[in-house]
């Protein structure tokens, strides 16, 4: 996976993903999703993401998991959604996709309600933006197919009957409400 342009530079644009999380009350949502994708800090931007993350800096490569304790209403469903969006939208997959094969980006919501609400945080991501929106070729009830060959699907957290109680308990406990997994 190939970004065509930076996320920072995606989020600064209106005519990218400018509009998506935009003003001073995401920018701790904006720090941590230039850090997870691996992307350089300014110095006001290290010392937020020292703040909410603990860590003495940014990690400098995408991270392969970004999990966050955030209450409700803390924006966790856009911000995620907008992450996807850039994924799925703004960087070139090819180098992992055989020709002819379509890649999906997998969004896991902990029930139906949420699922839709992500996918129509993705969606309106793609439908903001002048230069996104040429990219949707179809949207279903759970899926945004790209003109790239790939697909953001979103599914609500389905855990297996073969599970104790326990076991499916502590697993939608610790679900996030989207994780992307990038390739090693």
């Amino acid at each position: 996976m190939r970004p065509q342009v930076t996320l920072r530079k995606a989020l600064q644009d209106p005519h990218l993903l400018g509009n998506a999380l935009p003003g001073d009350s995401w920018r701790s949502w904006r720090t941590i999703l230039i850090a997870a994708n691996g992307e350089m800090l300014t110095d006001d931007e290290r010392k937020l993401f020292q703040q909410l993350s603990g860590r003495e800096r940014e990690p400098l490569q995408r991270v392969h998991t970004l999990e966050a304790v955030v209450g409700r209403r803390g924006g966790k469903s856009k911000a995620m959604a907008t992450n996807a969006a850039y994924i799925s939208g703004l960087c070139d997959h090819r180098d992992v996709l055989v020709k002819g094969e379509k890649g999906v980006l997998l969004c896991v919501a902990p029930d139906m309600r949420v699922a839709g609400i992500v996918r129509d945080h993705c969606a309106a991501a793609f439908e903001n933006s002048p230069i996104l929106r040429q990219l949707i070729a179809n949207r279903t009830q759970d899926t945004i197919e790209l003109t790239n060959g790939i697909s953001v699907e979103v599914r609500p957290l389905t855990i297996p009957v073969a599970l104790n109680t326990a076991d499916s308990e502590a697993m939608r406990r610790s679900a996030p409400r989207l994780r992307h997994m990038p390739p090693p």
